[in-house]
């Protein structure tokens, strides 16, 4: 492998334009080997386009990216990561060219992924001066960012522990990944040096789709688990609050990176009392089917809650859906990272008209299928839970003297 290192470091060497380009440019390096590589060179920009990589796979038959470059715009890192994974792509890095800041979120959509210690860097994001942001806005883009990162490291199947160790480097700094770091966090994926000999002397179909990284070698039981857990915590958060802060204390690692933040166990606790507070009656729960899941030692993903909260003191009401994005240790049981963006939001509503849904679907399906398919418990299982949600905030089913096909959710009372 170190051989190979050094024959694609001697070819690049020979490309690499220093200063850096603002904005990315591309490159065909061909080895004496005759394999093709892409070099993307420069710092990434909003106007970069990967459609120009995907002609340039096209047209040269390339199936390896290698990278000169100390960052640029995350948004556009992760569009070239995910058109990289798209082509069926792999990527390899040296450390004279290295890989830094944003082009990590590049680097791994590589299908296989290799890099020499020190090739790749990270730290905090940030945003330019004249961005011209507030204190307000800038925790929300601060917010936002974060989840957009960390969706797309569960989407790559690199582990989100990656964007903490990210949050502890300051911008104006960098932390250069060691070997084993790169091997823990799956920023690189192992293989043989003869399958990395391989790997630039086949070719590929460029317009190949790569296997989704959500299922490769997770832990069906552990993903059960998972899903089990997701439906507890929004079960417990939908009741009382004593009940919720409860389940709560028990869901939570010691320490937790808690919305870009690392905070404890503690911390976190107070958060969550201070949302109660301010919305003391809750139904949440998880769209069925909305789970990506991705289990090794610990499990991450991303799944869609929708939610309906009432404030009786004050008289407001907040109804939505929401990607929350995680980590989960199937050992301890408990949550080690926590995020989510809101996706829609329903103004004026007054009935948990999005909850009441979820019960439709699952009780079409419970009713509807045959007896004997698996799926028709599942959903009547699933009907329970978001019926006891419901019932926890006071809407009950039907009214004394109603016929089924007459009974509908209703607030309790009226």
């Amino acid at each position: 492998m170190r051989a190979y290192f050094a024959i694609v470091a001697a070819w690049i060497a020979l490309f690499i334009c220093s200063p850096a380009f603002a904005g990315v440019q591309l490159r065909t390096v061909t080895l004496e080997s005759g394999a093709t590589l892409i070099l993307i060179d420069g710092e990434f920009e909003l106007k970069d386009d990967p459609v120009e990589l995907a002609k340039m796979v096209l047209s040269s038959n390339a199936k390896v990216v290698t990278f000169n470059s100390n960052g640029g715009n995350v948004h556009a890192a992760i569009q070239f990561g995910r058109a990289i994974r798209r082509l069926g792509l792999s990527t390899i890095q040296i450390r004279s060219a290295q890989c830094a800041s944003a082009c990590a979120l590049a680097f791994v959509g590589g299908v296989n992924r290799d890099a020499e210690p020190g090739a790749i860097g990270v730290h905090r994001s940030s945003f330019s001066e004249d961005a011209g942001l507030d204190g307000q806005s800038a925790v929300a883009a601060i917010q936002a960012v974060t989840a957009e990162i960390l969706t797309y490291l569960v989407e790559m199947g690199v582990d989100p522990k990656l964007l903490q160790l990210s949050l502890t480097t300051d911008s104006s700094d960098m932390r250069y990944l060691t070997s084993s770091e790169m091997a823990q966090l799956h920023v690189t994926s192992s293989q043989s040096d003869q399958a990395a000999e391989t790997q630039v002397a086949q070719t590929r179909d460029p317009n190949q789709q790569a296997a989704s990284p959500t299922d490769e070698g997770a832990s069906e039981g552990d993903r059960a688990k998972a899903i089990k857990f997701l439906t507890s915590y929004h079960e417990a958060w939908s009741g009382p609050s004593g009940r919720a802060l409860a389940f709560m204390r028990s869901a939570y690692a010691d320490n937790v990176l808690f919305y870009g933040k690392t905070m404890s166990r503690d911390e976190v606790l107070g958060d969550k009392a201070t949302f109660i507070d301010r919305w003391p009656k809750r139904a949440y729960s998880i769209r069925h089917g909305s789970e990506r899941l991705s289990c090794g030692v610990t499990c991450s993903g991303t799944a869609i809650v929708e939610w309906f909260a009432y404030s009786p003191k004050r008289g407001k009401t907040s109804s939505g859906s929401a990607e929350i994005s995680f980590v989960w240790n199937p050992r301890t049981g408990q949550i080690e990272t926590e995020n989510s963006k809101v996706l829609e939001t329903d103004r004026g509503q007054k009935a948990p008209d999005r909850i009441i849904a979820q019960w439709q679907q699952q009780n079409g399906t419970c009713r509807g299928n045959s007896g004997n398919d698996p799926e028709t418990m599942r959903a009547c299982d699933r009907r329970e839970v978001v019926g006891a949600a419901l019932e926890a905030f006071g809407w009950c089913y039907g009214r004394k003297g109603e016929y089924g096909y007459q009974m509908d959710w209703h607030q309790c009372g009226r």
